[in-house]
């Protein structure tokens, strides 16, 4: 038996699962070679994989629109060095530390918009350009998902464009100075359908006041669409934004952008686009309830992760008891209208579902406190028979988070074990076989030999092929994407993140690598720790406060 260098979990059953193939290959993607490290989201049946890709390498700096003398540069290059830049002679040293000041001033609008990420389409290894036009990008794009007919989901935020601005004058200052700012456009973040060459927008049912957003994250084979969104706009936060945004001491679209997506109120969507490749207007969900007395729409929220070919949508939304005041998100079924709960609010501190399947089998995680610290445990919900499973993972408890379900009632997703060496926990992907009720690390179906761990798949296809996400040691690479190298002229080592794809293999069996076999399954205290991704999604970037 090949095992990862992690801890083997629960192997009951496997031998018997050998029929979906015991051993997966891998097959190789194209390299990607304008960013550091790429993560898969989404594989259809067809074997086409989407993800995305974070820091890119040489990223085109404006050197004519650096400010030299703040404080942060002077004190982080030299004269000398900053005398270089000015002539154009930029060492991947000083690109490093231009690239770091311009993230660092993301909220000075001055300063030119630097980006980290780009959407790929990983089968081929080109980027997919979605809303940025500009030839030196100024926002962020994902793919999160594509289905058999090609239709990807894909989410920007805001490009920005330099322009001049002359503020209005004041008795202060009665000739203000016109300078040059970067302005967004309106549409904090949008979603779309992209199609062969074309990019399709979904419409967001609010926009005044700053364009509203929306992010939608799962495309089904009927092309359901599934996401959330602006819906409406509390009045008070309407009178404070037309007060303050008049185009007055900054351009409108600006002043509008930094009120940000939490000014709006915000719910789960459901669209569909039609053969024609035309996008209905979103079916607007609300909330488990009741509303609480004295708070408003702004309060509360709900999202949908996830649909299938029925239009029945999943996710989590607000969950409020009223008697006991309880504020928190929990897993919730989109369906005709009508919004219920997947799983007992009161047994848990919170949950989200992930995932459903033409079945109405829908997966997620709900999380409590076990021996005093927060963990999540997967859920499988038959939303026909309305009846709820929570698998053993590795060990009671495992974080375990799953991702995706296919409909061969595969699922895969993360989880967390301890190393027989260790008290620290690590996250390996995992896959999960309902008809044998089978647990597997994904790292012990895989050939001898492999020079990467799997810490997290991403998706199934109903060929029951997988994306996931690897750690590999590859050669350390600069800001300008050249191999770095120590005093003795060998490479730096350095972990990152790839994308794998993993086919299975008919009639494989495990293979036996002539491991030693006292790595034991060994239950230990300690925190969760493990390593973070370097592209964080989207949705969790936003942020949500209450009005």
């Amino acid at each position: 038996m090949r095992l990862s260098p992690v801890v083997l979990a629960i192997l009951t059953g496997l031998a018997a699962s050998s029929a979906y193939a015991a051993v997966y290959q891998v097959q190789e993607l194209p390299e990607v070679s304008t960013v550091r490290s790429q993560f898969g989201a989404a594989i259809n049946d067809n074997g086409d994989v989407v993800g995305n890709g974070s820091f890119i390498y040489n990223f085109p700096v404006d050197i004519s629109a650096i400010n030299f003398e703040d404080a942060s540069l002077v004190a982080a290059l030299s004269a000398e060095t900053i005398e270089q830049i000015k002539l154009g002679n930029v060492t991947a040293s000083s690109l490093s530390v231009l690239l770091n000041y311009l993230g660092n001033n993301s909220t000075n609008y001055r300063i030119q918009r630097y980006s980290d990420v780009q959407a790929l389409n990983l089968s081929t290894g080109a980027q997919v350009r979605v809303r940025e036009q500009a030839a030196v990008p100024t926002n962020r794009e994902y793919v999160y998902d594509i289905n058999n007919s090609g239709n990807a989901i894909a989410v920007a935020t805001t490009p920005f464009t330099l322009q001049s601005f002359t503020p209005a004058a004041t008795e202060a200052v009665p000739s203000p100075e016109t300078v040059n700012v970067w302005v967004p456009e309106q549409g904090y973040i949008k979603s779309y359908v992209v199609s062969g060459n074309s990019v399709i927008p979904l419409p967001i049912p609010f926009e005044e006041l700053g364009g509203g957003f929306a992010t939608a994250s799962k495309i089904s084979e009927s092309n359901y669409i599934a996401g959330s969104g602006s819906v409406s706009m509390l009045d008070t936060n309407k009178t404070v934004i037309e007060t303050a945004c008049k185009g007055e001491s900054t351009p409108v679209n600006l002043c509008y952008h930094g009120y940000g997506t939490s000014s709006y109120v915000e719910r789960a969507l459901v669209w569909k686009m039609n053969d024609s490749g035309q996008i209905s207007a979103a079916v607007q969900y609300g909330f488990l309830g009741p509303v609480v007395e004295g708070t408003t729409d702004a309060t509360y929220l709900s999202r949908a992760t996830s649909v299938n070919d029925s239009g029945i949508a999943v996710g989590y939304s607000s969950y409020t008891n009223e008697e006991r005041q309880i504020f928190t998100n929990h897993a919730t079924v989109f369906d005709q209208s009508e919004v219920s709960a997947v799983i007992d609010p009161l047994e848990w501190d919170g949950s989200v579902a992930n995932d459903i399947n033409n079945e109405n089998i829908i997966v997620g995680t709900a999380t409590k406190r076990i021996n005093g610290i927060s963990r999540g445990r997967m859920f499988i919900f038959d939303y026909n028979t309305k009846t709820a499973v929570y698998p053993n993972g590795f060990f009671s408890s495992s974080g375990t988070v799953p991702a995706a379900i296919n409909e061969n009632n595969m699922i895969v997703g993360s989880a967390e074990v301890i190393p027989s060496d260790s008290t620290t926990r690590r996250q390996v992907a995992f896959l999960y076989d309902m008809a044998t009720e089978s647990f597997t690390d994904l790292n012990t179906l895989l050939p001898c030999g492999a020079n990467f761990n799997l810490v997290e798949a991403k998706d199934i296809n109903n060929n029951n092929e997988i994306i996931a996400n690897a750690i590999y040691s590859l050669e350390q690479r600069d800001a300008k994407g050249d191999v770095v190298k120590d005093s003795a002229g060998n490479p730096v080592m350095e972990n990152v993140t790839r994308p794998v794809k993993l086919i299975p293999v008919p009639n494989g069996t495990i293979e036996n690598c002539n491991v030693p076999e006292e790595i034991t399954y060994e239950r230990k205290g300690g925190s969760s720790s493990w390593y973070s991704l370097l592209l964080l999604p989207l949705l969790m970037l936003r942020r949500k406060v209450k009005s």
